[in-house]
């Protein structure tokens, strides 16, 4: 029910003169993202999406250097096959590195914390036992005792 709600204010929205230009903006931007993924392959579509689109620039968003990388290296093509799409008003394309972004929403985060074996407990012990003050020491004894509370106390 609630997203029935949502739709409504939002075709309200869309409807409002004052925020036309806002949803008509958005619009493009979502075609321009569709296009992105036929263009390129899903593997470098998946970490990617379309930032801003300003004077001909439009902005890709990508999850890691790597895919970045990659994109900079197909530049021109994947310019010109925007260009096939219909989007001539795309001049210029600029890759945007934003790691954080696609790390906190992939898809294969897990929530439970991992496990350290018991020999590797005892190991990490030894270590920061060894260990002058320091903050090294600090964080090792602190997710050890984290590591050693029941998950009742959790």
């Amino acid at each position: 029910m609630a997203i029935h709600k949502i739709n409504f204010f939002l075709s309200a929205l869309k409807d409002a003169p004052e925020h036309q230009e806002l949803f008509t903006y958005v619009d493009r931007i979502s075609e321009m993202q569709r296009a992105f993924m036929e263009i390129v392959t899903p593997q470098l579509a998946k970490p990617c999406s379309l930032g801003k689109f300003t004077d001909g620039k439009l902005t890709i968003l990508v999850g890691n250097g790597a895919v970045a990388a990659k994109l900079k290296q197909i530049l021109p093509s994947l310019l010109s096959k925007f260009h096939k799409m219909g989007y001539v008003e795309v001049t210029a394309i600029q890759i945007t590195v934003q790691a954080n972004y696609y790390t906190c929403n992939a898809d294969n985060l897990s929530c439970e914390k991992p496990e350290i074996s018991q020999s590797g407990t005892e190991n990490l012990s030894k270590f920061a036992a060894n260990l002058p003050p320091s903050p090294l020491k600090t964080a090792v004894k602190s997710m050890l005792n984290n590591r050693t509370k029941s998950p009742k106390e959790s």
